[in-house]
Parts: structure tokens; C-alpha cells; sequence
């Protein structure tokens, strides 16, 4: 099972994500199979499922994001997320508003490897930061501590992950665009001429589905099962300090 920086799917900045939690009970219930975590870097999930790489699965992925174009022969399964990407800036006294990100010139943080629907998809790096100057990172928790200090005006992420984050006592300072800038559906993608098809994985998945145990799994992240489109939490921003110290 390839999986890269992808929180809450998967995240090599926590011993906890939804990947690794489906895998475990996987492996504790059934005997036909052994699943294995390979993480592996975002640019390399191509090459990860070819018929010579490392892997012959990924849970988590959209079809749009490349690989039409790279593995048409992937199989895909029925939906499991559908999800969103915003973007996201900090609330200080003279940005309270969605008019924030129609200025010019703003520092934008994505994630290398990503896809992203208005930069027409482009993952050169130098071609972002030379043409929309955007910097990419290895992270999204890189990404929120560089916009917190103050480093990014604006970053892109995804609402799954900003469920993970409305504990945190930051959160409110979150300026969270109001629309998404796109709109997806994730699948599990297997590539079935390496000799495990998405019919091997539904008969494998079918207890978990049955007993409800996947769908806890995913209430544990804050993400509804059956797919269904997520309910972001708001920021409670009342008490906003927009002069508050920067976070290290």
C-alpha cells in the first residue's frame, strides 16, 4: 500500500492516520493477504503502482490527479471521500475578509507533487515559484507553521485536514475561504495486473463494511462514511487575538 503526505490518510508527522488504522485491522482479521505501509514520496505514485514499482495499491487518490495520462489501466473503487481544497490565510486586523485573497502578489504555500485545478496541475517547482509564486513544501504542518509565523500569506489545503486542526487552539485565527477552489472524489486505485484486483479488495474490506467497523474508523478522523460531502467546522473567531504571538 503506497501511501505519502497526506494527512489525516496518511502522515509521517503522526504515529496515527487512517491508512495505517484500516491496515492494522486488515492484518488482524484475515489471513489471505498481508498489507504493507510503503511510504513514498507524492511525485513518485506513478512509478509506485507501474506493473515494476513497489506497490500494487493506494488508498486515498483522485483519478484527475495524473493518472489518466500515466496508468490508464488503474482500477479504481467506488468513492470513499468526496473531498475540497481552500484556501487558507491568518486573520489579523487588516485581513478579516474573503476580499484578502484577491490581492495581488501573496505568498501561496502547496505541497510538492500536488495537482492543483487552477495552476492548470503544473508540479514543476520552479515554474510555480517563477510564474504564481507559490513555494512548495514536503508538508501540510510544515505549510500551517510557515502561514502562523508569518513566512505564507496564503496556503492551499484540503478540508479533511482542517477537521484534524479545529482543536487546536489556533484554529480561530484561520481565515478559511468561504469556496473551494476544487472540488474531488477519492478512491482506492490498484492496479490489477500486478495481481490483486479491486475485486480482491472489496471481499477483503466487506467484513470491516458489514460490522461497521470501517465507518468508525473514519468517524475517528471526522470523515463520514458513506461518502458524502464533509461539513467544515467554522472558526469561533469572537475572541480572535489578531496580534498574537507567532507559533513555534
Amino acid at each position: 500500500m503506497a501511501a505519502y503526505d497526506y494527512p489525516p490518510y496518511f502522515s509521517v508527522y503522526s504515529d496515527k492516520h487512517l491508512v495505517g488504522d484500516i491496515l492494522q485491522v486488515l492484518n488482524e482479521r484475515q489471513q489471505s493477504y498481508r498489507f504493507v505501509l510503503k511510504e513514498i514520496p507524492s511525485k513518485a505514485r506513478f512509478k509506485a503502482l507501474s506493473v515494476d514499482g513497489c506497490c500494487h495499491m493506494m488508498m486515498f487518490e483522485s483519478n484527475d490527479w495524473g493518472w489518466r495520462e500515466q496508468l490508464p489501466q488503474i482500477q479504481l473503487t467506488e468513492p470513499i471521500v468526496f473531498g475540497a481544497e481552500r484556501f487558507v490565510a491568518l486573520r489579523k486586523q487588516h485581513q478579516q475578509d474573503m476580499s484578502f485573497f484577491e490581492q495581488e502578489g501573496l505568498r501561496l504555500g502547496g505541497i510538492s507533487g500536488y495537482h492543483y485545478s487552477f495552476l492548470d496541475n503544473v508540479t514543476d517547482a520552479q515554474l510555480l515559484e517563477d510564474d504564481h509564486n507559490v513555494y512548495l513544501s514536503l508538508s501540510h504542518e510544515i505549510n500551517v507553521m510557515m502561514l502562523l509565523n508569518g513566512r505564507l500569506d496564503v496556503i492551499m489545503t484540503h478540508d479533511e485536514y482542517l477537521v484534524q486542526l479545529s482543536d487546536e487552539t489556533w484554529f480561530p485565527r484561520l481565515l478559511i475561504h468561504e469556496q473551494p477552489f476544487n472540488t474531488y472524489q477519492l478512491h482506492t486505485l490498484i492496479n490489477g495486473r500486478k495481481g490483486f484486483t479491486t475485486e480482491h479488495w472489496r471481499e477483503v474490506l466487506k467484513p470491516l463494511l458489514d460490522d461497521g467497523t470501517l465507518a468508525q474508523m473514519f468517524a475517528n478522523y471526522g470523515l463520514p462514511w458513506p461518502a458524502e460531502p464533509l461539513l467544515l467546522p467554522q472558526p469561533d473567531v469572537r475572541s480572535v487575538d489578531t496580534q498574537a504571538e507567532t507559533i513555534r
